[in-house]
């Protein structure tokens, strides 16, 4: 792309210091639909959002996208009251669950470019400029920021996920498989290879599903310099229950991709942990790891045996009439 210019990681750092200010004067009035800004629409899905959905749609109007739709889960809070003010393009998923959310995020799109951001997501000023600038200088279908947890992240679950983060994904450069925290994708790829909609609960892998297929197809993947905030799970309980739900979902993508690496993937976290910490001679994110290999193992053994009850174990969800 021309003029393109990489925004260097101090850059967006200090940007996101007035991003993740949320102002004391209330929310912006809702943009007309035709409302003039970079060509690319941001889909933010959101169930019981409340207390993190302000602040991430003040700093997703702030990089001037020229369309802003919500998709909701059925929130029961304040959610859909919040998302209104920011947006008249709030949809419902009606219960489908995530991968109808995301899929319906793109059809209801009009930018040449889609960007899914989290709900619990702080986007800088021009995080989402440089991601289009780097996704067309390397010929990616689609694109991730590098995540970092906000300064004001207090808990020991927090910080050993945002260590992780640094550690295993913060690198610049082509994927293979990317999540959904923050990222964007050419249009045309979503409506063309669109997201499977068998990946409907929590914690289930529709994006790495997803990028999976697009890498198998023969797409270019990647990650960012720009940089979000993210807040990551900050007690014992809701990690558990995020990693238990990862361990449901590699059941899942085992079984319809016949993917070993998933099957093992969870019972490897506490080796591939003792390596990190080996490696930065540091032990304090050892414990997370432990606690990712028992949940997630736990999640992924009690799923396969819910889907043997049901019968659905050898029967892909690709082969479904």
């Amino acid at each position: 792309m021309a003029g393109y210019m990489r925004t260097e990681k101090g850059d967006s750092m200090q940007s996101s210091n007035a991003a993740r200010q949320v102002s004391d004067k209330g929310a912006p009035s809702p943009p007309e639909p035709d409302v003039a800004g970079i060509d690319i629409s941001v889909v933010v899905c959101t169930r019981n959002s409340e207390s993190t959905l302000k602040e991430c749609l003040h700093s997703v109007r702030a990089n001037g996208p020229r369309q802003l739709i919500i998709i909701d889960g059925k929130s029961t809070d304040d959610t859909l009251e919040i998302a209104r003010e920011f947006t008249h393009e709030v949809y419902s998923d009606e219960g489908r669950g995530i991968a109808s959310a995301r899929q319906l995020g793109a059809e209801k799109a009009t930018g040449r470019y889609v960007a899914y951001v989290d709900s619990d997501v702080v986007v800088p000023a021009g995080c989402l400029n440089t991601m289009i600038a780097e996704l067309e200088q390397s010929g990616y279908a689609a694109i991730h920021a590098q995540v970092v947890a906000p300064d004001d992240s207090g808990s020991y679950w927090e910080w050993a996920e945002d260590q992780h983060f640094k550690a295993a994904f913060n690198k610049i450069g082509e994927r293979k498989t990317l999540g959904a925290i923050a990222v964007l994708y050419r249009r045309d790829v979503l409506l063309e290879h669109r997201f499977d909609p068998c990946f409907s609960f929590f914690g289930a892998p529709e994006d790495g599903d997803l990028s999976f297929r697009l890498s198998e197809a023969g797409y270019k993947l990647g990650v960012s310099s720009a940089v979000v905030y993210h807040r990551h799970r900050a007690t014992l309980w809701a990690f558990l229950r995020q990693r238990f739900a990862y361990g449901r979902g590699n059941a899942l993508f085992l079984w319809k991709h016949r993917s070993w690496r998933h099957l093992v993937g969870p019972f490897l976290m506490v080796p591939f942990g003792l390596s990190m910490c080996l490696r930065k001679r540091s032990f304090g994110t050892l414990p997370y790891y432990v606690v990712w290999s028992l949940a997630a193992s736990a999640g992924l053994v009690l799923e396969f045996a819910r889907m043997a009850l049901v019968g659905t174990v050898g029967h892909r969800p690709d082969q479904q009439e």
